[in-house]
């Protein structure tokens, strides 16, 4: 930063920190990544995102589209500081990617375009950010273009975060600033007295880790402004925010790909301990244990085989077959998986066929694989129809999807047309028991009350049956399989806001086995769930629109047919550049071709954000029904054949 930003000591901590790039599409994200690394002498020459020379873009898929669909990591030194870089996407089809790369990062950089401003999906970075309590430097980019406004998109950006932004090239600025959240400097403030360049440092640095201020910079990427600064803000404001916990290693995996020779790597951050080749390490989700085969130092890339990783660092592990994106792998018991944010569940779902039906294990095997880098996508098999489904969040991962299953499986597939994914929740309270007590030997029973809860409340589960009926361990195996039987309810739908109580039950001192109970509750509650009755939930997109002025009617009209509701409905701008702004919730049913609806409207000049926005109960006497995968256990006889192997 010169002489005219932030100064002072270097960091003693060596602990390295973790950084993430975030930003709406095209705001020049992974040019600024390069920048970054060709300043701090990783890379010669900064890679181009158009020419597919980018050292974080390196997929096939990526340098063909010229997008990041992936997060990519990239190792530098700044000033004896550490820094690993993780790129995120920038397109909302791959928020899976950006809501697991959170959950690793000590701070960010929300890169903003100085010409487009704050877009819709830099607003879901921010307020993603912000309620994780993560750190934000903001730097506003492509400050070259015609038509850059600084003041206008800081502005947006300080209505948006509703805290005081502070320009980091602009010391003279700072004491005003500060003062909002320091009594201290507010007084020296208030009487013009000098405060030395060491306290006001202090006081940034401390604000800025709490969130209490928005440091911000601004340059352009491409043509190499402000790179310097901004390396020497992350090196001197950004510290760890690990914990101090005494719980051995564990590591967050929050990247999964496939290597030809090592097989699944997974990447991850340390948060706690140290790591070695040959060390054994525990998939708190699987329970499964394995030794690591290798450690790599990734840079986009590029690898190299460290043999060793330190507290907050990032790697990729080899050596772990059944691991995915999210897992936590841990030296200790039970892990911390609780603590991870997860992403928000994909809205649309596609049925994928293969021309020759021979080649259809292979289809779901590939499919396998992706799930372990996308979990989100939930492969599931319809065996009566030989369907394979995928959960997929839009056009662009589907296009993305049937690419990679033709460059890297081989496999050319056909693609049905999207389908919205329901839910539901019961729709009054009620109880219901079953049992599981013949043929011998067998014996458990089990009630469940279900009940309704609010929106956004997701699955509660308690037990009130003591252990002189149920044992304990027999119980650990009904609430294992509760979520398990709520995957799809009476409509066939995954079942949310839901409170499910077991009540009442029994278990046998002989004839009980230790599956039993795993098998009657299935029975038992869905015979609950349709005894409440069901409310089928539509996905809701929050949608922000900006047209010209002589199409708004057409378009408005479009929205309200669609059930579509308008919040807000301003003109911004004047003259020429006069834009007509509307913001409302859309359902996904009605609007998954409004895109090109509008396009035709508004003579291909609307400019449209759609962001999920929760789910609400669909209009009355609609009706969307999926298959159920499997045999009911409500067709109990079949059912019970079939859990012993009998069909």
């Amino acid at each position: 930063m010169g002489n005219d930003t932030v100064t002072g000591k270097e960091r003693q901590d060596p602990t390295p920190v973790c950084i993430g790039i975030l930003a709406h599409v095209d705001a020049g994200k992974t040019t600024l990544t390069e920048r970054l690394l060709q300043h701090a002498g990783v890379i010669q020459a900064a890679g181009s995102v158009d020419l597919g020379t980018a050292q974080t873009d390196y997929l096939s898929v990526e340098r063909a589209r010229g997008i990041s669909v992936r997060a990519a990591s990239a190792r530098l030194n700044w000033r004896g500081r550490t820094i690993n870089l993780i790129d995120t996407p920038g397109h909302r089809d791959f928020e899976g990617e950006v809501a697991r790369s959170l959950n690793i990062l000590d701070a960010a950089i929300l890169c903003l375009s100085a010409v487009e401003g704050v877009e819709a999906q830099s607003e879901v970075h921010w307020r993603r950010l912000a309620a994780r309590g993560l750190p934000v430097l903001l730097f506003v980019n492509k400050t070259d273009r015609t038509g850059a406004d600084v003041d206008a998109v800081l502005g947006s950006m300080r209505r948006l975060a509703g805290r005081p932004l502070l320009s980091l090239a602009e010391p003279e600025t700072w004491l005003a600033e500060l003062a909002e959240n320091d009594a201290v400097l507010a007084d020296a403030w208030l009487v013009g007295e000098r405060v030395p360049r060491s306290r006001l440092e202090e006081a940034l640095g401390k604000q800025f880790l709490t969130g209490e201020i928005l440091p911000w910079l601004a340059g352009s990427a491409l043509q190499d402004r402000g790179i310097d600064s901004l390396l020497e803000a992350v090196a001197r404001l950004v510290e760890p925010r690990l914990e101090a916990v005494d719980v051995g290693s564990f590591a967050y995996v929050y990247k999964v790909e496939q290597d030809r020779r090592l097989g699944r790597l997974a990447h991850v951050r340390l948060l706690a301990g140290e790591l070695e080749n040959r060390q054994p390490l525990l998939n708190s989700r699987t329970g499964e244990s394995a030794k690591i085969v290798q450690i790599r130092q990734v840079s986009g890339a590029r690898a190299v085989d460290s043999g060793r990783l330190e507290r907050g660092d990032v790697a990729a592990l080899a050596g772990f077959r059944s691991v995915r994106a999210g897992d936590m792998l841990t030296g200790v018991e039970g892990g911390l998986a609780a603590r991870w944010e997860e992403p928000a569940p994909a809205l649309l779902r596609v049925e994928l066929r293969v021309p020759d039906t021979a080649r259809r294990p292979e289809l779901v095997a590939a499919c396998r694989e992706l799930e372990a880098e996308e979990p989100g996508l939930r492969p599931l098999e319809l065996p009566e129809t030989g369907a394979l489904l995928l959960h997929v969040t839009g056009v662009v991962q589907i296009e993305v999807l049937t690419e990679t299953l033709a460059g890297r499986f081989g496999l050319e597939v056909e693609v049905g047309e999207p389908e919205v994914v329901y839910r539901e929740t019961p729709a009054r309270v009620a109880e219901a028991e079953d049992h599981y007590t013949m043929p011998k030997p067998c014996w458990a029973v089990t009630r469940f009350r279900v009940e309704p809860l609010p929106p956004g409340s997701g699955l509660r589960y308690e037990s009130v049956v003591p252990d002189t009926r149920i044992s304990y361990r027999y119980q650990g195996q009904v609430e294992q399989t509760v979520p398990l039987v709520l995957e799809q309810g009476v409509y066939g739908w995954q079942v949310t806001d839901i409170a499910v109580t077991l009540v009442d039950g029994e278990d046998h001192h002989v004839h009980t086995h230790p599956l039993d109970f795993v098998t009657v509750t299935p029975m038992a509650l869905r015979r609950a769930l349709f005894a409440a009755g069901s409310v089928l939930l539509e996905p809701i997109w929050r949608f922000r629109l900006r047209l010209p002025e002589e199409a708004a009617s057409r378009v408005i009209g479009e929205l309200l047919g669609r059930r579509g509701t308008i919040a807000r409905d301003e003109l911004e701008g004047e003259g020429a550049l006069a834009r007509r702004c509307l913001e409302g919730r859309l359902p996904v049913a009605t609007g998954l071709d409004f895109p090109v609806v509008l396009a035709r409207l508004s003579g291909g000049r609307g400019l449209l954000e759609l962001v999920h926005d929760g789910y609400e109960p669909c209009p009355p006497g609609e009706s969307h029904v999926s298959p159920y995968r499997g045999i009911d256990p409500l067709d109990r006889e079949r059912y019970i054949l079939s859990v012993r192997g009998a069909l």
